[in-house]
């Protein structure tokens, strides 16, 4: 394709060494378009086809949108073709190499979109002309903002990878009549200009040939550039899920621990819902992230819970119900083993000194348990420290397998 590019350079700058006048030129375009039917594609038996090759030049990515499955880009094609009947001699006609015809007057391959989003449209708007050598190479650049349906998958949002198609094709017309072939797999970029969101990975034009279709196919694959989700979407949810930890640090007495674990519930759920208007609507696939925003509505409704109840412990009555003993023993191996030994030491160290003499502290616990009369509000406090711990291992291992899944 670039010795063509370099063909027509050179025909045009002979064109302008020779400097043909503008009535040469019109008697040519006579001459060409005299007879010449458009609705007959250039043949030169009935039995070849046409050979239609390209290439494209891509501009920018316009819109991608996840939820309706829209793809679209702006881009230009480079089609090429020959067609004997708009040959000349150039000698016969003032030294004239090259002319530029109206696309509405010749025959142009009728490309259209293979897989449109919307509606079927052809490229080309019949405003721009068909360059033509002399021996019948036609040079055709159509242009326009493409769109496309597009298979979305958002497993691994917001670090996910979608893979684009652009077919076109000339409809009503069989290989044995037109054959489109990519020039080159190449994808131009010299006029490209970088989206905000997506970054280009790969990019190939593609030929495709059956027995009852040709086409050329634009594939794109793009990785989605993640640092406005993570830090408007995750890092908040991340955030937030530590301070709903927070509510077993909050005093009991403050009377807000309810009202506190209900309002960062409330505010979890909003980001689900934020979250799924940014998502396709459908369950296959679902992205991870739903499934990591609804572990943190699960786990704040569980710690919901676990506050009620841990309330529920602290304002028992004592008298009217005693901690049962198995509990009671609990508590102390979990949350008071080392006050009781710190005391059974004491007491031991007292009376050696009052005695004068030095003896070794008994190592067995099992009489420390009879020291401390374990309350209800201990084991509200000792409840209150356990599931800290485990709160914030579950939050650790639900944020630690987000990433490793979703950035694989």
């Amino acid at each position: 394709m670039m010795r063509i590019h370099c063909f027509v350079l050179w025909l045009m700058y002979l064109d302008g060494y020779f400097s043909a006048n503008l009535t040469d030129v019109e008697n040519l375009y006579s001459t060409l378009l005299t007879n010449y039917n458009k609705d007959v594609r250039p043949l030169t038996t009935t039995n070849a086809p046409v050979y239609v090759n390209g290439t494209f030049n891509l501009v920018g990515l316009k819109e991608f949108d996840e939820v309706n499955g829209k793809f679209s880009l702006i881009g230009f094609f480079t089609f090429t073709w020959i067609d004997s009947r708009l040959s000349w001699d150039p000698s016969s006609h003032n030294s004239i190499f090259t002319i530029e015809l109206p696309e509405t007057k010749v025959w142009v391959p009728n490309l259209m979109i293979g897989n449109p989003y919307d509606k079927i449209g052809t490229l080309g708007k019949g405003i721009l002309p068909v360059t033509y050598v002399y021996n019948g190479l036609a040079y055709w650049s159509p242009g326009d903002v493409i769109s496309s349906g597009c298979e979305v998958d958002v497993t691994y949002y917001p670090f996910d990878t979608q893979n684009c198609i652009v077919m076109f094709m000339c409809w009503g017309y069989t290989p044995e009549a037109v054959i489109t072939t990519a020039q080159t797999p190449e994808i131009q970029t010299a006029y490209f200009s970088e989206h905000g969101t997506w970054d280009i990975i790969e990019k190939e034009l593609k030929s495709h040939l059956d027995s009852t279709m040709s086409y050329i196919s634009v594939d794109i694959k793009m990785k989605r550039r993640p640092a406005f989700a993570v830090i408007n979407i995750v890092l908040p949810m991340v955030f937030m899920v530590i301070l709903n930890l927070l509510v077993f640090i909050l005093p009991v007495d403050s009377g807000e621990r309810v009202s506190y674990s209900i309002t960062v519930l409330l505010a979890i759920a909003v980001f689900l819902t934020l979250v799924g208007d940014n998502l396709p609507k459908t369950s296959t696939p679902t992205a991870l992230l739903s499934y990591f925003l609804l572990g943190d509505l699960i786990l704040s409704s569980v710690i919901c819970l676990i506050v009620i109840l841990g309330l529920t412990f602290h304002h028992r009555d004592d008298s009217e119900s005693p901690v049962p003993n198995r509990v009671a023993r609990a508590v102390k191996f979990c949350c008071y083993r080392k006050v009781c030994r710190f005391k059974n030491k004491t007491a031991v160290e007292a009376f050696n000194e009052n005695a004068g003499k030095k003896s070794k502290i008994p190592d067995d616990d099992d009489d420390d348990d009879d020291d401390i009369v374990v309350t209800w509000k201990m084991v509200s406090k000792c409840f209150d420290k356990f599931m800290l711990m485990f709160s914030l291992l579950a939050i650790t291992i639900q944020t630690v397998l987000f990433f490793v899944m979703t950035m694989q």
